[in-house]
């Protein structure tokens, strides 16, 4: 299932039409009444706030060509909800040939509380291109997500991936967009995992590059086990 969502601050670009600030009022106030423990995303540091860490550099190697460039960073902006106490990851890619599968980003290894069966799983993330990044389409934004058997990342058993190239009329610079999965089903399912791994990265899709150097902001992760909707993600639209 494929999930591209544009966003303005915490909300859709499609919400809040006429004489419906009533009924989006009385759904924030349900959905504040909801218990964070319900649902939530088991990221560390999902919404990289004032730090990278633990997120680590994640490049593409063989068979893929080797991914390379400047190493991922913390900026304090832009953040997808305007906040003054967080931040975002901005990774980058060089780009010299049309090396299809290239990639070059950031990613890290989630430790589950106990080995879990999992029927289904949520993931994706929020991205942000820049305005300085060319759009003709050899770049695709990703996420990925891996599950594992065993601690520590260890023991693959299935994995998935969603993606959005960058390309002119895809995506505007300088805007939010969230990809993802939300009831993404591991190959045989349910099976029994204990941690997963989760990256974001740019990857190069062919296409001949007219940069040498590409960029992309990335923020709030989402992996929630079992369930469709993180608390933390809820927006709403109103007819």
């Amino acid at each position: 299932m494929f999930d591209a969502t544009r966003v303005r601050g915490n909300r859709s670009v499609r919400s809040l039409r006429p004489g419906a600030l009533l009924r989006g009022a009385i759904l924030v106030l349900l959905i504040a009444l909801v218990p964070l423990a319900k649902a939530q995303t088991i990221v560390p540091n999902a919404h990289l706030t004032n730090e990278l860490t633990p997120w680590e550099v994640f490049v593409s190697s063989a068979p893929d060509p080797v991914g390379g460039g400047a190493a991922p960073t913390w900026v304090a902006g832009p953040d997808i909800f305007d906040s003054p106490d967080s931040g975002s990851a901005l990774v980058r890619i060089a780009t010299n040939a049309p090396a299809a599968n290239a990639a070059s980003g950031i990613g890290q290894c989630v430790e589950f509380t106990s080995p879990t069966a999992i029927d289904f799983l949520n993931y994706g993330m929020a991205f942000r291109v820049p305005a300085a990044t060319t759009l003709e389409g050899s770049l695709s934004a990703t996420v990925e997500i891996r599950l594992f058997s065993g601690g520590d990342c260890s023991g693959f058993i299935s994995g998935g991936t969603q993606a959005q190239t960058l390309a002119p009329g895809a995506v505007l610079p300088d805007t939010w967009y969230r990809i993802g999965d939300t009831s993404f089903v591991p190959s045989g399912a349910p099976v029994m995992a204990a941690s997963a791994e989760i990256r974001g990265y740019l990857r190069q899709t062919g296409v001949f590059p007219s940069q040498s150097d590409y960029a992309i902001n990335l923020d709030h992760f989402v992996l929630v086990l079992n369930s469709t909707t993180p608390v933390g993600l809820i927006h709403f639209d109103v007819e």
